[in-house]
């Protein structure tokens, strides 16, 4: 019997940890923030959660008094002292169900929570937040004024509106949804950047060509700019499914790399680097990844 019930318990245990991981996975229809970072994850994910809250507060205010009702839900219950031992006994069962359901409540309308991307320095936070994009650029506007460094550990912070099935026909559905917000009203200059991460399956070109003729098609006036777009368009393919971004003014804003945004320029045209916990090397090949993303970003003709 006791072998029996450890093997129950053991597969039991293994299933309710799949349920978990899967609940926890980078999945289409999420939306959220992707981070990069150099081989100190636990410490970004701490940086992240902690710089998105404090801005999560200054525009919608805390969200800490729903959880207020928990200590409410006790006092109420237990407040009659006259009522039969049946009667208590039926209230402490009601009160546990009700402080479940608050924890419950509390864990599922959580802001901000990291999920597994699979990608290692490539960090997911999901929110509950439907435009990710107005605390993004309230950070990197905040940071290009001040210079004042506000993460030790978070290289680029992108606000990620969709995530999708990293299949065209999935891409071009969920890309021409949230194009249409952005270049179906006055023209905009743009440029398309695209990156990938464990998939070769999904060709640069293909994606640059058919996202561009649908921004084309939201307003002939939409033009290509490589050096200075109003609006960057970029898609982050990460193993099985497609992130899609995007970002005003990014390289105005140093491609949201907030470390690089705190770089103060001096006379001369050199750049005092503001110390992070994060080494030279590793910095090095960040600046020199987005070196070689941007060389690929979009230029296209639209004088025909």
């Amino acid at each position: 019997m006791d072998v029996q019930r450890k093997k129950k318990n053991y597969y039991q245990s293994n299933s309710n940890n799949k349920k978990r991981r899967k609940q926890s996975s980078l999945e289409p229809g999420l939306v959220g923030f992707l981070c990069t970072c150099n081989f100190r994850e636990k410490d970004c994910i701490r940086d992240a959660y902690e710089l998105l809250n404090e801005f999560a507060d200054e525009i919608y205010g805390s969200d800490i008094p729903k959880a207020s009702n928990n200590d409410n839900t006790k006092t109420t219950v237990a407040k009659d002292d006259s009522v039969s031992d049946t009667e208590q006994d039926d209230d402490e069962d009601i009160s546990a169900f009700l402080n479940k359901e608050i924890n419950r409540l509390k864990s599922v309308h959580k802001r901000f929570q990291v999920v597994d991307t699979g990608v290692k320095n490539v960090i997911f936070i999901r929110s509950t937040l439907a435009n990710p994009l107005e605390i993004v650029t309230k950070i990197v506007t905040e940071l290009d004024e001040t210079k004042q460094q506000r993460t030790r550990y978070i290289l680029r912070l992108l606000p990620i509106e969709v995530v999708c099935k990293a299949y065209m026909n999935d891409i071009k559905q969920k890309a021409d949804t949230v194009l249409e917000k952005y270049f179906a009203q006055e023209p905009k200059t743009f440029s398309i950047v695209f990156n990938h991460h464990s998939n070769h399956s999904i060709h640069r070109e293909e994606v640059i060509k058919d996202l561009a003729e649908i921004i084309s098609k939201k307003n002939p006036g939409n033009k290509a700019d490589l050096k200075n777009p109003e609006l960057a368009v970029i898609v982050e393919v990460i193993r099985g499914v497609c992130l899609i971004s995007i970002a005003p003014h990014y390289y105005k804003f140093k491609k949201y790399n907030l470390v690089e945004i705190c770089n103060v320029k001096e006379p001369g045209n050199s750049t005092k680097k503001i110390k992070t916990n994060e080494s030279t090397e590793s910095n090095d090949k960040e600046k020199k990844s987005e070196d070689s993303e941007a060389s690929k970003d979009i230029v296209i003709d639209n004088t025909k």
